[in-house]
């Protein structure tokens, strides 16, 4: 596995089908993408969620390599542009706009993946709260847990409720994390964390 330092944290997985990329980073780094890629090209791309700092390189990718892309149903209408994602910053006009500014994956580019489903040997999880359709991977131990958890300086938190669909959901994901089996956790944004630190959190929060 390897991590591109984005906006959010991208991940370069290795698979027996091929590489498998996790998460395309804002529309502003598509040639930084490009230049991390080098000569390597995906076999797939999988998107954990909707948001502009994760989908942003999708459509430059489809149209590059004309590759699957990986999503989930809850979340496509939003990466098709059959939906608006809310604003953000919330400001009414600037927010929608930035929100919304990365170009749209055309809906046969999309395979709807759910809970259960496996991708090139890893498992999908969903963790919503963080927007309704935002997924993981799960295999041998090792979760990339997208933005349903945040690392910083004092571990793992639940990403904030400005940016979050439902919170509350949100911090039941963090339940959900922390009976998983996996003992090291990557995230969309931070290092990696521990099962521990999760745990510790869950039940800080009453989950």
């Amino acid at each position: 596995m390897k991590r591109f330092a984005l906006v959010a944290n991208t991940y370069w997985l290795d698979t027996p089908q091929g590489p498998l990329l996790v998460d395309s980073g804002m529309p502003n780094e598509n040639r930084k993408l490009l230049g991390l890629l080098g000569e390597e090209k995906p076999a797939a791309l999988l998107l954990t969620h909707h948001h502009l700092d994760h989908v942003g390189g999708a459509r430059m990718l489809w149209e590059r390599f004309g590759l699957p892309i990986y999503a989930h149903p809850l979340d496509i209408p939003f990466i098709a542009g059959e939906q608006r994602r809310p604003p953000f910053p919330p400001i009414p006009w600037l927010g929608d706009w930035i929100a919304n500014s990365a170009k749209p994956v055309p809906k046969e580019a999309l395979t709807p993946v759910e809970q259960g489903a496996m991708v090139m040997g890893w498992q999908v999880v969903h963790l919503p709260g963080h927007t309704p359709g935002q997924i993981g991977l799960l295999r041998e131990g090792v979760l990339i847990a997208a933005d349903a958890l945040r690392v910083g300086p004092k571990g793992p938190i639940v990403s904030p409720a400005m940016v979050n669909h439902d919170t509350q959901e949100a911090r039941r994901t963090v339940g959900k994390i922390a009976r998983l089996e996996a003992h090291t956790i990557f995230v969309g944004h931070g290092p990696p964390t521990t099962l521990e630190a999760v745990r510790a959190l869950a039940e800080k929060l009453g989950v």
